[in-house]
């Protein structure tokens, strides 16, 4: 603790010897003659001594009334609660915001909430003149100032953003600080200590020679957090020193980390329903698991399903490299009452568009993942484009297969058809192309699979041929490649390919990649560097199960499942129908945003920062929707983390601040009044006897 105006303190070197020196004086009275002492015993004890002043006798109303002296000059010289980072020439506040600081801990404050108030608390520890107890050099410095400290503010959860640059303003930081909106995303605590590294160090010659980096400079950084940081093996403090002040305490959550749809290839208007939920409380919970369809309960057999959960095991961090939520644990069957994590499944009629949601009847202190949403689209067969030569086998393969439409074009006619049958706003009119042997650069949006050539676009190089070769390896754990085998398979003659960075391996030969897939500006590309007819695959039954399973992945729901499946802080693609060039956007709080479309009538919205169901108008049939989903298990686990360590460093935890205020004061003036209160009460029964 220190004092903002400590001069104050020596009104107590004048006050205090002025009250004693009252009570040591004896008083002077007037004589007069008496006809008996009998009613006078106690003024003739003053009588008694000649002195002019008397022996100091144990009185009670004396130590009050020092008391309230001593609190009245304690409160004059403004006492504050000074915090040990006081001291530090540069701070770095790191908040957490990511989903699990949206928990309620007292029914009205949020974990974001309480960080922000002990971020508050803090800062206003800083720069506040005046010295601590027994801070000698604050007496004797002849009027020169303390260093101020510079602090700066960084918020973070998926992305992490500066709220407040380095400043001496205290005013004004704990302005900024009460203005941090939550989000849902995840913790990302590297990329906030990357930009924090990135503003602890000087940039310009001016300031290197005004600020010189020392390790005594070094900035230090507090982190506030519920410790629920998935990233602390690889997050890097690349600088200065960090502290964990945690928040929160409760533990009870159960949510829904995982929702996917799919209609059958078969028979469209089948919808199958797969859900997972996990209870990350430590007490056994049951809850209903219910289907609603567009806001409404869907009345179908099993659509409400019951579950009991038991209690959750401890969670290891998941690995930040995979796109899957972490596991706490496997999931089990519904009848498994043990299981702290359940996968449940439905199968529903829907015949046309709709959108799907999945809601826990339970409540708990997060409600984040208590539901999830997903959009389906309306059941249709695919139309699929065939590109190929007369002596193609491709044919002879689409032949049993349930499409809508089927339609053959040569390389040639396809390179001069005209632009309204192959394509319309920038988009493929038809659910798949085909190419066989043929490699084109007229590719608008679409889903495309390569046999024996290669689009023609950035990232793709086809190289020499290759001698014959058998397949090395193949990804059978793909739906693409779900029953197919491959072990008889013969290569006569292939290319060497260069795929982009993003791509996904399939199949893999001596020369490299011989099957691959990703995705770029909205298309799928599934690229195979053989002509069919150039090996034996075309002989094999596994040929057309493959071709089933590459028209299903990219012209069905599990094509663009990727696309679906939307997280907090994913970027959406929108399509804007012409002649309209842009789009507003309405997020579930209301919020509207509008973007801009491209040459292409496409538009990316990237403030997918809360759950739920956002709308899009003027938007492309279908696609007047999309719903962000949780879907995250380290983050649906709010139980507070202590012992933190950041890439192998342990981070030293330190207790919050108890106080709104550093300036304590009022605290002096109550004492001094419950004092003069209670001499008042003695003095009086005195009195009165």
């Amino acid at each position: 603790m220190g004092f903002l105006n400590i001069w104050a303190l020596s009104i107590a070197a004048a006050v205090l010897p002025a009250l004693l020196l009252l009570y040591f004086l004896k008083l002077r009275r007037r004589e007069q003659p008496v006809s008996s002492t009998l009613l006078w015993k106690r003024a003739v004890q003053d009588l008694q001594v000649n002195a002019p002043f008397q022996r100091l006798r144990k009185n009670l109303l004396l130590l009050l009334q020092m008391l309230v002296l001593i609190a009245a000059i304690f409160a004059l010289a403004r006492p504050i609660v000074r915090s040990d980072v006081a001291s530090e020439r540069s701070l770095v506040i790191l908040i957490d915001r990511s989903a699990s600081m949206n928990t309620l801990e007292d029914g009205r404050s949020t974990r974001l909430d309480l960080a922000k108030q002990q971020a508050d608390r803090l800062i206003r520890t800083l720069n506040r003149t005046g010295g601590g107890w027994l801070d000698l050099s604050s007496w004797f410095s002849f009027g020169a100032s303390r260093p101020q400290t510079r602090a700066m503010v960084i918020a973070f959860s998926d992305r992490a953003s500066v709220i407040a640059p380095f400043t001496t303003n205290v005013d004004e930081l704990t302005q900024l600080v009460r203005g941090i909106e939550p989000t849902d995303g995840r913790t990302n605590l590297a990329e906030a200590l990357e930009l924090a590294a990135a503003y602890m160090l000087p940039t310009m010659a001016g300031e290197l020679m005004n600020n010189p980096v020392s390790p005594e400079a070094e900035s230090k950084l507090i982190l506030i957090s519920d410790g629920a940081v998935a990233d602390l093996d690889t997050a890097a403090l690349r600088t200065g020193s960090m502290e964990f002040i945690r928040i929160g305490a409760t533990q009870d959550n159960i949510g829904v980390t995982a929702l996917r749809t799919q209609r059958n290839y078969e028979r469209p208007e089948r919808v199958d329903v797969f859900v997972q939920v996990h209870n990350f409380g430590a007490e056994p919970v049951t809850t209903d698991v219910s289907l609603f369809v567009d806001g409404v309960l869907e009345t179908s057999r099993g659509a409400v399903q019951s579950i009991t959960l038991g209690a959750a095991a401890a969670l290891s961090a998941p690995s930040t490299t995979d796109d899957s939520p972490a596991a706490a644990a496997p999931a089990a069957d519904a009848e498994d009452a043990s299981a702290s994590a359940v996968s449940l499944s439905y199968e529903l009629v829907l015949d046309r568009a709709a959108l799907l949601e999945v809601r826990l009847s339970r409540s708990d202190r997060l409600d984040r993942d208590d539901r999830a949403a997903t959009l389906i689209p309306p059941p249709r067969r695919l139309r699929v484009l065939c590109v190929r030569a007369s002596n193609s086998l491709i044919p002879f393969a689409l032949r049993g297969l349930p499409l809508a439409e089927r339609v053959f074009m040569t390389p040639s006619e396809y390179e001069t058809a005209p632009v309204d049958q192959i394509e319309m706003a920038g988009r493929s009119t038809f659910d798949v192309v085909i190419f066989c042997d043929h490699a084109t650069a007229r590719l608008p949006i679409g889903n495309y699979l390569f046999l024996g050539g290669a689009p023609q676009v950035e990232g793709v190089v086809v190289g020499d041929a290759l001698d014959p070769y058998s397949l090395t390896w193949w990804d059978d754990t793909s739906p693409i490649l779900r029953n197919v085998r491959l072990e008889q398979v013969l290569v006569r003659t292939g290319r060497k390919l260069q795929l982009p960075e993003n791509s996904s391996l399939l199949i893999e030969g001596p020369g490299g990649p011989v099957l691959a897939r990703w995705t770029r500006g909205g298309s799928q590309y599934l690229v195979l560097n053989f002509a069919v007819e150039a090996s034996t695959w075309w002989r094999e039954r596994t040929f057309p199960i493959f071709v089933y399973n590459a028209l299903q992945y990219l012209g069905s729901a599990a094509g663009t499942a990727d696309a679906t499946v939307l997280r907090p802080g994913d970027a959406v693609r929108i399509t804007v129908p012409p002649p309209a060039r842009a789009a507003r956007v309405r997020s579930p709080d209301g919020a509207t945003t509008t973007v801009t479309a491209n040459d292409a009538g496409e538009a990316h919205f990237g403030g997918t920062q809360r759950v739920g169901v956002y709308s899009v108008d003027p938007a492309a049939a279908g696609r007047d929707r999309f719903a962000v989903n949780l879907e995250d298990e380290w983050e649906s686990d709010i139980r507070p983390r202590s012992g933190l360590s950041v890439g192998g460093t342990p981070v030293v935890e330190r207790s919050g601040i108890r106080t709104d205020t550093p300036e304590i004061w009022r605290w002096f003036i109550g004492v001094a009044l419950l004092i003069v209160f209670l001499e008042w009460y003695i003095y009086n029964r005195r009195v009165m006897v």
